[in-house]
Parts: structure tokens; C-alpha cells; sequence
């Protein structure tokens, strides 16, 4: 089983993932290799919903949605399982890999850098693998603010958070918030076996600020022996 504790994530709820996709359940895992689509995982309930969010220092939940407050820290939350059944993992295809094992899967997260008073910031998290059906699946989580406040990624702050495989705390680099960043379980090669034991999260914090400052123009004309909120000049003059 996934090494994460059950008290950290609040039970989903319907939230706008895509896309719409056929689904399984623990019991019945998928024929084919394909991402987040089992609907009753013990750890994280509907695996559709698997962005959530919460604030760092009060340990709260896992959750779809936050409030945000300037100077404070949150934390993103992206799971990850390859649904294919665990004896396809054997199984050799034409290409001569094993069918049930997900190649290239990275994970990417699409974040606003910043957010006006009373609007809603939609985090979207991305899992991708070549040879799934669908080739890539994405969900939302929310953040909502009562003043204008910019969203800054804390460097070094993505990892995956929990993994039964050798990538257990492995460093994920900025590119998760870009071009985005390959997933796995021996290493971060892109290479994904089918079943729970497999899967993992990754998070990563970003903290939020508020501009909370004035700026004041003056100009001198005298080398900056003084200054003032107006000057006459000659053409010419510094």
C-alpha cells in the first residue's frame, strides 16, 4: 500500500476534472495503462479528483479549495497511479515493452503568478504517459483571496512526497510549474508500473504576498545634491 497517511486528505467530492473517461475500481483495475481512474482508492477516494490543497503551518487537511492569506504558506498536492492491472506488468506487447507499464509519465502544474482582490485561482495539475488512453488527465484545484496578493513557487520546494519505490523524497525541479517533470518509481525515467503499490504525490509549497508598500518620483537636477517633485531643464541638461 501507498505509504501516506489516510488522516492527511479530506474525501474528494465532484470536482472539474477531465477528461471524461471510462472508470474502475480497486477490484476491477483497468485492461489498459491509464491514469487516475479508479473511483473508490482507500487513500484518496475518487482518484479523478487528485489535486488538493492546504496551508502548511496549521497542518490542515488536503483539500479542493483553500482561502488564501498574505504571508502564509500552502502546499499543492498531485497523486499519480497507473490503473492498468498488476499481471500486465508481464505482459509483452508488439513494441516489446511490457503492456501494462506507463512510459513517459511526467506531471506538470499550472499556477497563476499572481491574484486580484476577491478572484479565484484555478491550480490545475497534469498527469501524462505516451501509451495511456487518455494521454493525459488533469484536475483543479481552487484558491480564493479578499485582496490582491501575487502566488511565489518556493524554490526546491517539489518532491515526491510519498513513493513505496526508490524515488520515495526525490527532488523535482521548477520545471514542474513549466515544461514539467518525469515521474517513476526505481527512478525518474518516465517509467510507471500498473497497480497501487506503484503510485505516489508529489507537492510542492508556494507563499503567498501582498504588496504592501508606496513609490515616490522625484528628480534632481544637480547630480543628486537635491531633489524634488518637479524641475525645470534646458535642452541637453542631465
Amino acid at each position: 500500500l501507498l505509504t501516506m497517511a489516510a488522516a492527511d486528505i479530506v474525501p474528494a467530492v465532484p470536482w472539474p476534472w477531465r477528461p471524461e473517461r471510462p472508470t474502475y475500481t480497486v477490484q476491477n483495475a483497468a485492461p489498459h495503462v491509464t491514469p487516475n481512474s479508479i473511483t473508490n482508492n482507500q487513500r484518496v477516494g475518487d482518484e479523478r479528483n487528485f489535486v488538493r490543497i492546504r496551508e502548511v503551518a496549521t497542518g490542515t487537511l488536503f483539500r479542493d479549495d483553500v482561502q488564501l492569506e498574505a504571508g502564509k504558506k500552502y502546499e499543492v498536492m498531485v497523486f499519480y497511479h497507473n490503473n492498468a492491472r498488476t499481471d500486465l506488468n508481464t505482459k509483452i506487447g508488439a513494441d516489446g515493452k511490457p503492456v501494462g507499464v506507463a512510459q513517459n509519465v511526467t506531471a506538470r502544474v499550472q499556477m497563476p503568478g499572481r491574484l486580484d482582490a476577491g478572484a479565484t485561482a484555478t491550480i490545475t495539475g497534469f498527469i501524462s504517459a505516451s501509451n495511456a488512453t487518455p494521454g493525459t488527465v488533469w484536475d483543479n484545484a481552487r484558491a480564493t483571496t479578499t485582496s490582491a496578493v501575487a502566488l511565489r513557487y518556493i524554490q526546491g520546494s517539489a518532491k515526491i512526497a510519498s513513493s513505496n519505490g526508490a524515488v520515495n523524497g526525490a527532488a523535482l525541479s521548477s520545471n514542474l510549474l513549466t515544461t514539467g517533470v518525469k515521474l517513476g518509481y526505481n527512478q525518474l525515467d518516465g517509467v510507471l508500473p500498473g497497480c497501487n503499490e506503484y503510485s505516489g504525490y508529489i507537492t510542492y509549497q508556494f507563499a503567498v504576498d501582498k504588496p504592501d508598500f508606496t513609490i515616490d518620483k522625484q528628480v534632481s537636477v544637480d547630480g543628486g545634491k537635491t531633489w524634488a517633485e518637479s524641475a525645470k531643464t534646458t535642452p541637453g541638461s542631465t
